[in-house]
């Protein structure tokens, strides 16, 4: 389920709150309405249907702000596009709920990559000393992983190394086209067309699991089952 909250501003937009949850992305808030309701300003906020049942867009331009809501296979992707002086100005108040955007997931919830990969190398070695069992029918190598990926994700940066992960802890391969449909939101959204492609972090983030001093968070795009997001 994804909820997003749109606080009432002003004298431009009431409180709205769309929702989603699988197989039912609607094209309208929960009260039925498609703009910001009664005040001056309501087209400011809008949602826009994409397509039916699969991708919706809400432009909230009053604050400047773009989000695109995905449905692919069985799970909700988002996308944000938000100018960083409204990041800043959420990221102060303690009530609001944009933790996993701004600081990714806690410590406790990170899986190393490369474990894993060295994990599943060291279990193939020991299956080829052993009798020989047919693999299960959705069941990714890391080679097939990389290929499978490499269809629609060419360069190898963060977008390329999650579709690889998600292939081999669950081999599910709607979630190759759940990075590729991030990355073509990312293409979308970004204003800086150079900086497109993410590459592995050199740099240990701060206390508190923040972005390292210098970055300039303007753009999330992640993958979830259940996240709410508050604005504004």
């Amino acid at each position: 389920q994804l909820t997003i909250i749109f606080k009432s501003f002003q004298e431009c937009v009431d409180q709205k709150v769309y929702q989603a949850e699988m197989d039912e992305l609607p094209a309208a808030f929960v009260d039925g309405s498609k703009n910001g309701g009664d005040k001056h300003g309501a087209n400011s906020l809008k949602i826009t249907e994409k397509v039916s049942g699969q991708h919706i867009e809400i432009q909230a331009k009053y604050i400047g702000t773009t989000i695109v809501v995905r449905q692919v296979g069985r799970y909700l992707t988002f996308a944000v596009r938000m100018p960083e002086e409204v990041v800043n100005a959420v990221e102060d108040r303690d009530s609001q709920g944009l933790y996993l955007c701004l600081r990714g997931c806690p410590a406790n919830q990170q899986i190393d990559f490369q474990a894993v990969r060295s994990a599943q190398a060291t279990e193939g070695r020991a299956r080829r000393k052993g009798p020989s069992l047919p693999a299960p029918p959705e069941a990714f190598t890391y080679e097939t992983a990389t290929a499978k990926c490499r269809e629609k994700l060419p360069v190898e940066d963060l977008y390329f190394q999650s579709c690889v992960f998600d292939l081999l802890t669950t081999g599910d391969v709607n979630f190759m086209l759940a990075a590729y449909y991030a990355f073509e939101d990312v293409k979308m959204l970004h204003s800086n067309k150079d900086k497109l492609h993410l590459y592995e972090r050199t740099r240990v983030l701060s206390p508190g699991n923040t972005a390292p001093t210098g970055t300039h968070p303007a753009l999330w795009v992640a993958l979830l089952c259940l996240c709410w997001l508050c604005l504004l």
